[in-house]
């Protein structure tokens, strides 16, 4: 059974119309790719305003890059422009904006090594996971590989960044809680799949 984020089956359905109306505006204007390219710079420029304690900012950019992560795919859909390479943009692209925000939160707060460094650990278990049932399972979804969910995806992390923005002051404690949780979802997809082909 896949485990589904609370986000992803029951806030993002009520959102996507909202996005629908967005896309169906900029769909003209832009390709996915170049929303994709978009993400990445705002995603960027977010960890730069952590990095030098412009906290507001970086907020605000993240908040951008989050809703052009949606909108690419979006628009691909809208156009019937969805294809492989797209996919892997998008796929190489959410994981660079996210390790530069952690690499911003680094600069900005160095005493919290330990909880960066779990992060990526976290993150290269959990995405690693993806990427193998991606290639072992069979596609049968309307994305471009086997996707198989978690109970902490792409949402859940900008939620997490967004208060350790907000509240400095609980960043380790916040960060350390949620390397826990995409660490136990990296393990549970290890085994999953594991026995899947047992």
């Amino acid at each position: 059974k896949k485990e589904t984020t609370m986000i992803e089956a029951h806030i993002r359905p009520k959102l996507q119309p909202m996005f629908d109306k967005m896309g169906t505006i900029i769909a003209p204007v832009f390709s996915p790719n170049t929303i994709t390219v978009c993400a990445f710079v705002l995603g960027i420029t977010s960890a730069i305003c952590i990095a030098t304690h412009h906290m507001y900012w970086g907020l605000l950019f993240l908040l951008l890059s989050g809703t052009c992560d949606v909108l690419d795919g979006t628009v691909a859909r809208l156009n019937n422009q969805s294809s492989n390479v797209g996919a892997y943009i998008d796929l190489i692209v959410d994981r660079m904006v996210e390790a530069a925000v952690i690499l911003g939160f680094m600069i900005a707060y160095p005493e919290y090594y330990v909880a960066y460094t779990t992060f990526f650990v976290a993150v290269l278990l959990h995405f690693s996971t993806f990427l193998a049932a991606g290639a072992l399972f069979e596609n049968t979804g309307e994305k471009s590989i086997h996707y198989d969910r978690s109970i902490v995806e792409r949402a859940e992390a900008f939620i997490v960044f967004a208060i350790m923005i907000m509240l400095p002051e609980y960043l380790n404690n916040v960060l350390l809680c949620f390397n826990g949780i995409v660490l136990l979802s990296g393990i549970s997809r290890f085994f999953r799949v594991v026995r899947a082909f047992s």
